[in-house]
């Protein structure tokens, strides 16, 4: 599909409203012939842009080019040169009525909203679809990064077209550019931290200091100065400034993971993930904000190990304590400066806890101003509060129905009553507990009761998850209303993720919250209800996660780990392993797929204690299946072998057989791996692939099929697993699984080297490497690039082979991993070949030359390759 529009027409339409008629119309013609002539649908109109389809990229792209060049050519009224700007995208379109709609209809008008006049700006798809004979002499392609467009979740690909006689000297494209941060563009609310901002500043530019924790009581307002300072810094830091919420996680040992998905680092199997941290880190500039620390203590080892291990990292940590450890700087964090009762009112006025209170007065009452009399009861209200910023902004948000007077009346009754029940608690805290409390007691019965409720969630939650949590105790209606009213008291608040609204509870309130809940009883049948709700979530997305619909379930997945969670954690308290069995056994491909390695041994550990501690058979058999998927996958073959071992006992003891050829594969590949059993482990597998054919299950016969194929590569006999690689392919396109199809390919691409067909060796490495860039599986990216070098080696150019062999050895080495065996050998002999090709002082000047280059310089080559 093409989408094009005039750059600056505003402009041409004022300054020569005379001649833009005429201009837009033989524009309109010009399109419409380059349009028409490549068999193109005009789809739509609006001002100066048209929308057209084509049959095929091939179509698109000649037709985009030759009306450049007719537009280039003809001569327009001086000044009033029109220059056109040009998307390309492909991909599915759906017909409603007399439009056409789409994600990718919005996707290809985002593409063209960021060329340049006269830019012809292509998409990844676009670009694998064009065929060499649709590229002119002269012409190439241009590959411009990764971009982030508005309104889309990922960043895409672009390149433009390169063409002889028409400009290709552009300034960059005007994407949202690539982010170097995760903080809000919006600071909030923020009065009275100057000289904190400047001091924790100084502190991290000037002194070196490379741990800086921020301590102060719950409330204080340690992330907001956080925060104000990250986002100052974005400018120090080459890598960026990445904020790390640690609430949601309540093990210690999940920090490093917690990093990891913060900064979009995939955990490598094999190794822990604090390791695929230092290895992704390494020498940058770096700062990460460690949020909430003081859950998760005892894990201040990992900071200071990655400060010994990553020269360039700076970290600033919010904690209600120190960590404890050599290096840290602690900046304290307490009350806002309290109004003085006896100053002017100008001084009153300036004053941070009455600027925070008037400034969040206002955005409930925007017509709220300050006056001598409104600013006696505010300084009175910010004394009682202890200066607190959390306990101000709860105070502040019910001016819309409460004066300053009948706030302050009203809070001096809740403070007093609250001083007087709870003695044994930290002063600073129960001044804040007083404030949470005074705003519970303004709600009605079922609004205290809905809010203490949403206390189970951790991480966040959206509407539909709250109603079903609460639908025991109230109907869908009153539960959205009781929403409505918490976020007017700032109880309860929202953001907008993945693009709908989220809603959360601050960490100093829900935890008052669920002390109510635990002493109102109902704490247990809430538990309840929020895992029910999340394991229907995760069985409902846990089949997608590897499809071309992934990308929601994905997001969403993550988005609630901080729920699925808390799940598993009480789902593992009960009597009964079976509802343990079923999560886990969902999230399974999950974490495989995205590399959540230490998050999944953690919950196989711990749910293979439970089953064994309950004694039920079925779910112990389950899960010691899942978990000897996951260990296989993560590089440990040894653990893999005993778990699977013992589930496939269980499993024919039971008489279940997709249990028992699940974990026969599994067993079978770990015993070929391990040398142990070759000719039992094949039978093995062979085994499973005949009862999950027997069963109708399609994709376990794939991952049997893949199974076998492996351990018939390992004999040698490519022959043989190609004939399993191509039934499981052609199984896969049915099931529309893009995980695995990538690591084929790239099989294959290797078998045709070996037989000497390096064309189409190089068409399936290019295939496999595009599924993998497409769907983010950094393993199976590296796979294909080590293909791609055996290609040109095979085509003659054994300096770019060296080259890639080079930057793929780097990037293996900063991982700290290798490939599999099979895939290893197969490197080898590249590698192998090439030195003697180019002899020891070239190979190993290529070889230099490449483990220094850009991976994306890397990968441009590798796409080229043909």
């Amino acid at each position: 599909m093409l989408f094009t529009d005039i750059e600056g027409s505003t402009g041409l339409v004022d300054r020569y409203a005379d001649v833009y008629p005429l201009m837009l119309s033989r524009h309109r013609e010009l399109l419409r012939n380059a349009i028409e002539s490549h068999g193109g649908e005009e789809v739509g109109v609006a001002g100066d842009s048209i929308f057209a389809l084509f049959p095929g990229a091939d179509l698109g792209v000649r037709a985009a080019i030759d009306a450049q060049i007719a537009i280039s050519k003809e001569k327009w009224a001086k000044g009033c040169e029109p220059k056109v700007r040009m998307g390309l995208h492909a991909g599915k379109v759906q017909r409603h009525e007399s439009a056409v709609v789409g994600i990718e209809v919005h996707r290809a008008a985002r593409i063209s909203a960021v060329a340049h006049g006269g830019q012809i700006v292509i998409s990844h798809a676009v670009r694998d679809d064009i065929s060499q004979s649709a590229i002119q002499p002269g012409m190439h392609i241009r590959d411009l990064g990764f971009h982030r467009l508005k309104d889309l979740r990922y960043p895409e690909a672009l390149f433009d077209l390169v063409v002889p006689g028409l400009p290709s000297d552009f300034a960059p494209i005007s994407s949202m550019g690539a982010n170097r941060t995760n903080l809000a563009l919006e600071p909030e609310a923020f009065f009275g931290r100057d000289a904190d901002v400047e001091k924790v500043r100084r502190l991290i530019l000037e002194s070196g200091r490379r741990l800086v924790t921020l301590t102060g009581t719950g409330g204080s307002g340690k992330t907001s100065l956080s925060l104000v300072v990250g986002r100052s810094l974005i400018q120090s830091f080459a890598r960026g400034v990445f904020f790390a919420q640690l609430g949601n996680i309540h093990s210690a040992d999940l920090i490093p993971s917690a990093i990891c998905q913060t900064l979009g680092i995939q955990e490598v199997a094999g190794l822990s993930a604090i390791e695929s941290l230092r290895n992704s880190i390494g020498d940058a500039h770096l700062l990460l904000i460690l949020d909430t620390f003081e859950h998760v203590i005892a894990g201040a080892p990992t900071v200071t190990s990655l400060i010994k291990e990553c020269p360039h990292l700076a970290f600033i940590v919010t904690s209600r304590e120190t960590l404890g450890v050599r290096g840290e700087t602690e900046v304290v964090v307490g009350p806002l400066p309290l109004p003085d009762e006896r100053a002017p009112f100008d001084e009153v006025s300036q004053n941070p806890c009455v600027r925070l209170f008037v400034d969040l007065a206002q955005r409930e009452r925007p017509e709220f101003r300050l006056t001598p009399d409104v600013a006696r009861e505010i300084v009175q209200i910010c004394r009682r509060l202890d200066g607190l910023p959390l306990a101000i902004e709860l105070a502040a948000s019910h001016i819309r129905v409460l004066d300053p007077a009948a706030l302050s009346r009203r809070l001096v009754r809740g403070l007093h009553s609250l001083k007087h029940k709870v003695r044994d608690v930290d002063p600073r805290h129960r001044t804040l507990r007083a404030a949470i409390q005074w705003s519970e007691d303004l709600l009605t019965k079922d609004q205290r009761e809905a809010f203490r409720k949403l206390s189970v969630f951790v991480g966040g939650f959206d509407v539909a998850a709250a109603e079903y949590v609460m639908a025991p105790w109230c109907n869908g209606d009153e539960a959205v209303e009781h929403l409505e009213s918490l976020l007017a008291k700032s109880l309860v608040y929202q953001n907008v993720t993945l693009g709908k609204p989220r809603l959360h509870l601050l960490d100093t309130i829900r935890e008052y919250a669920s002390q109510g809940l635990s002493q109102s009883g109902s704490l247990q049948d809430c538990q309840a209800q929020h895992a029910r709700y999340f394991a229907a979530l995760v069985a409902d997305d846990a089949p997608n996660v590897m499809r071309h619909n992934q990308r929601d379930c994905v997001e969403r997945l993550f988005q609630e780990t901080g729920n699925i969670r808390a799940a598993l954690e009480w789902l593992m308290k009960q009597s009964d392993a079976d509802g343990t069995a079923k999560l886990f056994c969902a999230l399974k491909w999950f974490w495989i797929s995205r590399g959540q390695f230490s998050e999944a041994k953690r919950w196989s550990k711990a749910a293979v204690a439970q089953a064994r501690h309950v004694g039920e058979a079925g779910p112990l058999a389950e899960i010691l299946d899942a978990a000897g998927w996951i260990s296989y996958m993560s590089g440990d073959p040894a653990r893999a072998h005993e778990l699977s071992n013992e589930s496939h006992r269980l499993c024919l003891e039971l008489g279940n057989q997709a249990g028992a050829a699940s974990s026969g594969i599994i067993l079978g590949i770990a015993k070929v791996t391990l040398g142990e059993d070759l000719e039992t482990g094949l039978e093995l597998i062979s085994g499973s692939l005949e009862l999950f054919r027997a069963l109708g299950d399609d994709y376990g016969a794939v991952v049997a099929l893949i199974a076998f194929g492996e351990g018939a590569r390992s004999e040698g006999d490519e022959k043989t697993a190609e004939k399993y690689y191509q039934e499981a392919l052609s199984l896969l396109e049915g099931l529309g699984d893009t995980y695995w199809p990538g690591h084929l390919l790239q099989n294959l691409a290797h078998f045709r080297l070996h037989q000497g067909d390096w064309k189409e060796a190089a068409r399936l490495a290019r295939d496999a490497l595009a599924i993998s860039e497409r769907y983010d599986y950094p393993v199976v990216v590296n796979l294909a690039t080590a293909a791609v070098s055996g290609v040109f080696l095979a085509k003659g150019a054994a300096k770019e082979a060296a080259w890639i062999i080079g930057a793929i050895q780097a990037r293996l080495t900063r991982f700290g991993a290798q490939f599999e065996p099979t895939d290893n050998a197969d490197f080898q002999k590249i590698i192998s070949v090439t030195r003697e090709t180019l002899g020891e002082e070239q190979f190993a000047s290529c070889v230099s030359k490449g483990s220094s280059a850009s991976w994306e310089d890397v990968l441009a080559l590798a796409r080229s390759c043909s």
